[in-house]
């Protein structure tokens, strides 16, 4: 009997192990989210096209480069790039993504940062969109497109950028995304310091979902501490409060300015480091949706319902969202603007 009942547990647990790792693999990279390992034999209509190269690049000081160009109707499914500076990138470079003949960039992003490695300092960690091995930069970001897929890289910095260069762009493509209405999109925000207690991430008008965002924070408190400010939605006009402190926002609970680093599948602190701090948050199985508007902010707080002031931290932010239409992100601020030293001139 205890034979037979220790047979019976082994099986149960082994389909429980496999139902957890399908329902993982369907959300793991390079995999379509609706997906598990047992969808993988599925043959649909679809075609996929790669572009890529590995060359010297040099991007003049205010000039440009375009990446990859695709006609739709289509999606991609994967892009990485890297160059010989092996993950130490040169922080003026700037990813434009262009979605249907669009004058303006819908993604507009440092292109480290874009990848989580803020001013270009690469940390690894390996996620379900975004991960850096090593010197290699990989998003598994789906973005649907109608017409076109424009990717550019562009040199607003203080100097040439000349380096080798390896990079891919991976398409789908399928009349399934003629009428797909849903474009990524994608911008940078800096509080340098956070003003009257709250730092901006994101803010839109029309409908979609908002899927996370990378942030760093570098405390200027004297115990090196920033967690306990809450993340605000201003969700179609209405204020929902979303966790009670940033370590919970982002993955870990209770203050401890010496925990570990870890990265995990939606979430991760990667950088903990003389009050440097990176973290990042991904709404995958739980994505907040917007019908008209949405804005997102999070508190700057030492101390559980008190804003900072005098002694308030630095921070950056990337956020990614979906939404009906390309839209004009904000515009990036200027190069120097972007590199300032924390708190450089500020008191």
């Amino acid at each position: 009997m205890n034979a037979f009942r220790h047979h019976r547990v082994a099986a149960y647990t082994h389909f429980v192990m496999v139902w957890a790792v399908e329902i993982l693999v369907s959300w793991a990279p390079g995999i379509t989210f609706a997906q598990t390992a047992a969808d993988l034999y599925r043959i649909t209509g679809g075609v996929t096209r790669s572009q890529m190269n590995f060359h010297q690049m040099v991007i003049r000081k205010g000039g440009e480069q375009i990446l990859a160009d695709f006609g739709g109707p289509g999606k991609v499914t994967y892009f990485y790039i890297t160059d010989d500076t092996v993950g130490k990138w040169y922080p003026g470079l700037i990813l434009e993504v262009f979605w249907d003949d669009e004058k303006y960039p819908s993604i507009q992003l440092p292109l480290a940062d874009f990848f989580g490695a803020m001013g270009g300092r690469a940390i690894d960690y390996q996620s379900a969109l975004l991960q850096i091995n090593h010197a290699c930069f990989m998003s598994y970001l789906p973005m649907p497109f109608s017409r076109r897929a424009r990717f550019v890289l562009a040199n607003d910095g203080d100097h040439d950028y000349a380096q080798k260069v390896a990079y891919g762009v991976d398409v789908e493509q399928s009349d399934v995304f003629t009428n797909e209405p849903s474009r990524l999109h994608g911008e940078w925000r800096r509080s340098n310091p956070v003003n009257h207690g709250l730092h901006t991430i994101m803010e839109t008008q029309g409908r979609g979902q908002y899927v996370g965002c990378i942030l760093q924070v570098v405390s200027k408190s004297p115990t090196v501490w920033f967690g306990e400010g809450d993340t605000i939605f201003d969700l179609d006009g209405l204020m929902n409060g979303h966790t009670p402190g940033t370590e919970d926002e982002f993955g870990s609970c209770w203050e401890d300015p010496h925990w570990r680093v870890f990265s995990s599948p939606f979430c991760g602190h990667v950088l903990n480091e003389n009050g440097v701090n990176r973290m990042y948050r991904w709404y995958v199985a739980n994505p907040v949706r917007f019908q008209r508007s949405l804005k997102v902010v999070i508190q700057n707080q030492h101390n559980n319902g008190t804003p900072t002031a005098s002694d308030a931290d630095d921070y950056t932010s990337v956020a990614f969202w979906y939404q009906a239409g390309p839209h004009h992100v904000r515009k990036l601020p200027a190069f120097k603007e972007r590199t300032a030293d924390s708190f450089a001139g500020k008191q």
